[in-house]
């Protein structure tokens, strides 16, 4: 019986998708695992530098390669000690990594001391999983969107020429039932938002202005922190048919989804959104903005805003309720047939035997 490779695991925090990988990795290798704790601390973050370079010392002699989600500060080291001993690295991508919206100041390129630590961590894995094609180079689709085109690492690193390969975030459609076919007016969104930034980021400015256009559905706005709704509410002034829901466990989501006809994701960035792709798996139609994965989520089992303009985006809303009945089944088989989790386990299994990792 062949050995099983050791493969070091770094992560920023234990997300859904990170958990995902975990479960994957884990039944073909053995792993030993670092949570880069962030902080806003100077002193804290350097503490996690500390410890993180003393668990490396004591673990890449033995390691057959190396696995980060996202590349950021917390990466370098990984990275480094991987070329040091000419170890394999992979790189997973998701978004913020790859971006740089000056005006919004998203991305690791706004930031002066964490721009060199991401560069060198995508010019010198081994190899990059973009979650996307468009986190390397944004599709010209997303030209009206002026945040998100032109963007990408080819766009904010120069002479780019690591090996990448996009392999998707993978879904259960097991975990997420399919819901009642007919559904009230309904408009949900979801996302972790803490502050305005967030919320312009997510398109949550341009869906008030599109519930305003629409008095007759009502929106969910799914995630607002406690502490950020009061400042929301008064930048904003939403009106009556817009709820305000506090973040909610994402067992709990499957109710929003089934209460809900159309998901609308009007992001200004994103990778592939997770949020989308299981409201689709839950039969709710998709509306999304142009960017980066959004369309490719989407397929033809959805409407794709060209223009971030909330009154065009208003008619695709209602043209998406009004042709429910033959999109939603579509919005769930597009997940089913491009996203399964079941094609990332084959797609990261058959990564590690090309890079000689398994046997």
């Amino acid at each position: 019986m062949p050995r099983r490779p050791y493969i070091l695991f770094i992560h920023p925090g234990e997300s859904s998708f990170i958990k995902e990988d975990l479960r994957i990795l884990k039944s073909f290798a053995d792993l030993s695992v670092f949570l880069f704790n962030p902080s806003k601390s100077p002193f804290k973050l350097i503490l996690q530098f500390f410890y993180q370079f003393f668990w490396l010392l004591k673990n890449i002699k033995k390691a057959d390669a190396l696995y980060c989600w996202f590349s950021d500060y917390h990466s370098f080291l990984p990275v480094l000690f991987s070329k040091l001993f000419n170890i394999t690295s992979i790189t997973v991508l998701g978004g913020f990594d790859c971006n740089k919206i000056k005006q919004l100041n998203y991305g690791i390129f706004c930031s002066n001391w964490r721009t060199p630590l991401g560069k060198y961590v995508l010019q010198n894995s081994t190899l990059l999983l973009p979650v996307d094609r468009t986190l390397i180079a944004t599709d010209p689709v997303s030209k009206y969107w002026e945040e998100a085109h032109p963007n990408g690492i080819t766009q904010n690193v120069q002479n780019f020429n690591t090996n990448w390969q996009s392999v998707p975030t993978g879904y259960n459609p097991d975990l997420w039932g399919f819901g009642p076919e007919d559904r009230d007016k309904v408009i949900c969104s979801v996302a972790l938002c803490s502050n305005n930034r967030t919320a312009v980021i997510k398109g949550w400015d341009l869906l008030i202005e599109i519930a305003k256009k629409l008095p007759d559905f009502n929106f969910k706005l799914v995630g607002i922190s406690d502490e950020f709704k009061d400042v929301f509410i008064q930048k904003y002034a939403p009106g009556k048919n817009v709820e305000l829901i506090s973040p909610m466990n994402r067992n709990d989501l499957e109710t929003i989804y089934h209460r809900s006809s159309v998901h609308a994701q009007l992001s200004r960035a994103e990778g592939l959104p997770n949020v989308l792709c299981e409201a689709m798996l839950c039969g709710c139609v998709p509306v999304g903005s142009a960017v980066f994965g959004i369309p490719h989520g989407i397929g033809d089992a959805g409407y794709v805003a060209e223009f971030p303009d909330p009154k065009k985006i208003t008619e695709l809303i209602r043209q998406a309720h009004q042709n429910a009945e033959k999109l939603r089944p579509k919005a769930r088989q597009q997940i089913i047939d491009n996203f399964s989790i079941k094609q990332r386990e084959d797609t990261l299994r058959e990564i590690f035997q090309n890079y000689r990792v398994l046997g």
